[in-house]
């Protein structure tokens, strides 16, 4: 608790990626360097959120801390600042918004947004945000019945302008071993490996997705993507594919990562690599076994 006393200070000085108001927005959770663990200062991290051509923040999807941080981060962002969800349908044109007198859960409905998959209102706050900021906003999930299709026949089977982005980035054999290792951790184990590649390609596509959001935001402003941890990794997901299509771009990529049970930030080991940076939470207090589901009962 002590480390989160310390507090990361964003000074908005009225550029790319801050505030024009010129209110400091006070966000109590340390920024790390992904590299070594050291301390980031508020100044050095308000110069690389202002240099970036785009904004990656992370997320683990059930941690409220990490969508009010994040909240905060956008509304200090800049005019030119453009919200790119993994949570909102995506669609050749931007999110629709609010008409007069729709209800969220509504207009949450009519914009593809998943309430219960995405244990609505978690996410309120980073909605709420980027509504207020009054521009448009993408989205980039993909169907079920359009990431059925990968699973079953290869990225090649996703609609043309992710497939192409897929073909002008093919993984190597590292990041796919880490792409599968991810997947079976991520099932507990319990992954048939029949299934490794048609998820793997499933996740490629839906970066995709995301890379392709990124690139048309970026022709009205800087894009800030919203989207899972996994999405916004260096090595294997989104900023891969934008070195690829835009290698001139300065992308920043923030994981949202917590502390363990001893209150201890991650070992930079396991961040090094995947991101530029770290936000430092707590665990929600309760949070379920993710893998009791995929325990068999005891046969005794």
């Amino acid at each position: 608790m002590a480390a989160r006393l310390l507090g990361v200070l964003l000074v908005a000085a009225g550029c790319r990626g801050t505030s024009g108001s010129g209110a400091p927005v006070a966000i109590p959770w340390p920024v790390l360097s992904a590299e070594d663990g050291t301390p980031v200062s508020a100044a050095e991290f308000t110069a690389r959120l202002r240099a970036a051509d785009a904004v990656l923040l992370g997320e683990l999807h059930d941690n409220p801390d990490h969508h009010r941080a994040r909240a905060a981060l956008f509304t200090a962002a800049g005019p030119d600042a453009m919200a790119v969800f993994e949570h909102f349908a995506r669609a050749d044109a931007p999110v629709p918004t609010p008409a007069a007198g729709e209800s969220r859960e509504a207009w949450l409905e009519r914009a593809g947004f998943d309430r219960a998959g995405w244990a609505w209102p978690l996410h309120a706050p980073l909605v709420e945000a980027a509504l207020a900021a009054g521009r448009p906003m993408r989205g980039t999930n993909l169907s079920r019945e359009a990431l059925r299709d990968v699973v079953r026949r290869g990225a090649g089977a996703a609609p043309p302008p992710l497939a192409a982005v897929v073909a002008a980035a093919p993984l190597d054999s590292a990041a796919r071993a880490t792409l599968d290792a991810e997947l079976v951790a991520g099932h507990c184990g319990q992954l048939p490996a029949s299934m490794i590649a048609g998820l793997r390609d499933a996740q490629v596509v839906r970066d995709a997705a995301m890379a392709a959001a990124i690139v048309d935001a970026r022709a009205a402003g800087t894009p800030w993507l919203f989207a899972g941890n996994g999405h916004v990794r260096r090595d294997v997901a989104v900023p891969r594919l934008l070195a690829v299509s835009h290698p001139r771009w300065r992308v920043l990529t923030v994981g949202f990562v917590e502390r363990d049970s001893a209150g201890r930030p991650p070992a930079p080991a396991t961040t090094r690599g995947r991101y530029d940076l770290v936000v430092v939470t707590d665990a929600p207090a309760g949070r379920p076994d993710p893998c009791a589901a995929f325990r068999r009962p005891s046969s005794r």
